[in-house]
């Protein structure tokens, strides 16, 4: 976790550094609380840039090191002087290091609380939005060349940063992604002092803090994204900027200078979020320059067209189209992959009303009766905060602020008819830090001055903190899990491919060094194809992997495959043999070519097919020559069944019971838990360990019940077996706090121990079946 921290303070550090080097060239010799945004923008460019050249992420590093290295000899040629209070600072030297030092620390306090509830350090988002694993991965192609290659055009900025950081001793690729997660937080909240001048210390820390944490941002935190975050701290930079914008130089050598910090903050925006963040900082500066006199007069017809007529407003248009068009096709174009990407992960509509910053739910994805709690309260404060703020702002004729919230407004109604929910919520998140600054500066600067604006405060802040505080509580932090057993597998793996059965996004981060190979429906690997008897995707929900969920060209490709150890799972073809095995996961290693004629039935989620004789395909399969190789008896548990229903919280406990006739049985069951689980029956005890491993439980929108892990053996006098899983305990942290995380418990197989049989087909009729040979394919 120290290695987070550690990461997180370099980026912060070198993002200062750079901000205030660019600043100083821009002829802004005075420190402003631009520079953490300014600077952090120029990193993501820098490193950004270079990723798909050559060398990759060793290119990027080098890059970065230079531009740290000129920022320093810039700074020391040009100190920094103290604030200017004119420019609605005021502090001095001394001050700014304080100022900077406390809301960095009291954000990163707040940024913690995940950490902290759970106990342990790990990976943010795991179990509820597993992108993180992806961007790991990717991020692993960079510096090593291994694994998926990032999608076409995709801005790589931020996991060639992560992979920078990843360089300094003792962090860890994952260690410093949630550095720089955790980064752009802290440095939200030091952008955010540039607006809060002149309040008192509590409440200057309190606003900056809220507007970092909102309730959105929040909630793009716990799920690991950095796009978002980073693309709404580059638009929060882009508003306070033009609060006090410094006068255009003359002269071709200052006015290049003056430009740095926008061409920084444009870079940022590109290499971070894609071409379509551009709108952001665009429609700001756009909207706003309509209060400029000059802005307006030029605006006129006759003036217009003179400009635009300019030789050089022609070469100017020229150039920025030619870069628009290099936005959407060569290295860096995103445009088919952007609408690809862009309709992906949608669970639904997200509220407008969650941009104000109250919202009382864990989970801002869940807009519907009983899924946030008075939602109509929440919108009433929300909505009288914003708008008595806005009305503050404009009184003072301080119109940046607003107007950069009204800007991010018009875009999100523009873009209602043509985009899904999933970019909706993107725009909403963006907006966020922005419509709670509008919010939290006059209430916290009208605190006590009048009855009705402290009522307001109150309300406002009191359920905007409380709202953050239950995304953070809950926010999943990924456990060590069954994948960290993987990593056992390296020496065998280094450098190799290697296919992994299963739906894990991380599996590739906990094998790193391999070249693996992961099945993702999401972004498809092309040297992956499923099998269309039992594709990943079946409609309804995604299917547990093994063996049987490849085509035979794809099993021929890999010289390893790791499949999970579950007693229900599908047999190993013939061509590859075991050669390792961990308590949940077993090596193998490929020998031969796959058998040209096996079969499975329509499996779904599930290792085998039932035989049903009763229905006529089946009985003409069964008919015709071949053999079939079946499961030991089996007794299958629903996830329907569990009595206490599939969802358990901490100390709570569900059971079901299973007639097992005499014998050994080996048990499988489907689990998702952030807390540890027992499977417990007369006589048996299992322990089971937090598990989340980057499945994807969809309990929203999808009825996927995850990979099948082992859950021990028993031994049975023959009869009916009550089996009870249970939760642990929760700690005092999560007990005081309300702690609201839940296990979700799929279905319990139990399979009689020993291996499979081979029989005649038509010796398999009503049985559970792994694969077929026939002649004649019904």
């Amino acid at each position: 976790m120290l290695a987070s921290y550690a990461s997180a303070a370099l980026i912060c550090a070198a993002s200062l550094l750079v901000g205030r080097a660019l600043l100083s060239l821009a002829g802004q010799p005075r420190w402003t609380w631009l520079e953490p945004a300014i600077g952090f923008a120029a990193l993501i460019a820098a490193a950004g840039l270079p990723a798909r050249g050559p060398g990759h992420a060793t290119t990027s590093a080098l890059v970065l090191v230079l531009l740290i290295v000129a920022a320093a000899v810039v700074v020391t040629i040009f100190p920094p002087r103290a604030p200017d209070a004119r420019r609605g600072a005021g502090e001095g030297e001394r001050d700014v290091l304080l100022w900077g030092l406390l809301v960095a620390i009291a954000a990163g306090v707040i940024l913690s609380i995940p950490f902290a509830i759970s106990g342990r350090w790990g990976l943010l988002g795991v179990g509820l939005n597993n992108d993180l694993g992806l961007h790991l991965a990717w991020a692993e192609w960079l510096r090593s060349g291994f694994g998926p290659a990032p999608e076409t055009g995709y801005p790589l900025g931020p996991h060639a940063l992560a992979d920078t950081a990843a360089a300094v001793p003792g962090v860890g690729l994952g260690q410093a992604f949630v550095g720089e997660i955790i980064a752009i937080g802290i440095l939200t909240a030091l952008t955010a002092l540039a607006a809060l001048p002149g309040l008192g210390p509590a409440r200057r820390i309190l606003g900056a803090v809220l507007v970092a944490v909102s309730y959105l941002a929040a909630s793009y935190y716990v799920q690991g994204a950095f796009k978002e975050t980073a693309e709404a701290l580059f638009v929060l930079a882009v508003a306070l900027a033009l609060r006090n914008p410094m006068p255009i130089p003359r002269g071709t050598v200052a006015r290049i200078g003056y430009a740095l910090p926008w061409l920084a903050i444009a870079g940022g925006v590109f290499f971070a979020y894609s071409f379509a963040g551009l709108a952001w900082p665009i429609a700001v500066v756009a909207l706003w320059s309509l209060t400029v006199p000059a802005v307006r007069r030029a605006l006129a017809p006759r003036s217009l067209i003179r400009f635009l007529l300019r030789p050089l407003t022609l070469v100017c248009l020229v150039v920025v189209a030619g870069v628009a068009v290099l936005t959407v096709v060569g290295p860096f174009g995103f445009g088919t992959g952007f609408n690809r990407v862009a309709g992906s992960n949608t669970y639904g509509p997200v509220s407008p009303v969650e941009a104000l910053g109250v919202w009382w739910a864990a989970d801002y994805r869940l807009d519907a009766p009983g899924a946030a709690a008075l939602p109509w309260l929440a919108a009433a404060i929300g909505g009288a905060a914003v708008a008595a703020g806005a009305i503050w702002w404009v009184r003072r004729r301080d119109l940046a602020v607003p107007i950069a919230f009204a800007a991010c407004a018009v875009l999100y109604f523009a873009s209602l008819p043509f985009t899904g929910d999933y970019s909706r919520a993107k725009a909403l998140m963006i907006a966020a830090p922005l419509a709670m600054l509008v919010a939290v500066r006059p209430l916290l600067a009208e605190f006590t001055r009048r009855a009705a604006w402290t009522a307001l405060a109150i309300a406002f802040v009191g359920g905007a903190a409380y709202s953050s505080f239950i995304v953070l509580r809950d926010g999943p932090v990924g456990p060590p899990g069954h994948g960290t057993e993987l990593q056992s597998f390296l020496p065998f793996l280094h450098g190799k491919p290697v296919l992994y059965a299963g739906q894990d996004r991380y599996a590739a981060y906990e094998l790193l060094g391999a070249d693996t190979h992961v099945p993702l429906v999401e972004f498809p690997d092309p040297t992956i194809s499923p099998n269309p008897e039992k594709p990943f995707d079946t409609g309804d929900a995604y299917s547990p992997i093994d063996f049987d969920s490849f085509t035979r060209g794809t099993l021929d490709r890999f010289p390893y495959v790791i499949t999970g150890r579950a007693a229900w799972n599908s047999q190993a073809p013939p061509s590859f043999r075991r050669i390792a095995a961990t308590p949940s996961f077993i090596l193998w290693e490929r020998v031969g070519e796959a058998p040209k004629s096996r079969r499975v039935l329509l499996e779904g989620t599930n290792a085998g097919g039932v035989a049903g004789c009763d229905a006529p395909e089946i009985r003409i399969l069964l008919s015709s020559h071949g053999r079939a190789a079946i499961f030991p008896p089996t007794v299958f548990g629903a996830k329907t069944n569990w009595s206490a229903g599939d969802v358990l919280r901490t100390g709570e406990s569900t059971a079901q019971t299973l007639g097992l006739p005499a014998g050994r049985w080996r048990l499988s069951l489907q689990y998702f838990s952030p807390f540890g689980l027992t499977l417990a029956a007369p006589g048996f005890h299992h322990s089971l360990e937090p598990a989340l491993d980057g499945q994807r439980p969809n309990t929203i929108s999808l009825a996927n019940d995850g990979q099948f892990w082992p859950a021990g053996e028993i031994d049975s006098d023959g009869g009916r077996v009550r089996f009870t899983v249970a939760a642990a305990d929760p700690s005092t942290l999560q007990r005081l706090s309300g702690y609201d995380g839940s296990a979700h418990v799929g279905n319990l197989v139990a399979v009689r121990a020993g291996g499979e049989r081979t029989v005649p087909l038509s010796a398999a009729c009503d049985r559970w079946i792994d694969w077929y040979e026939a002649l004649e394919i019904p």
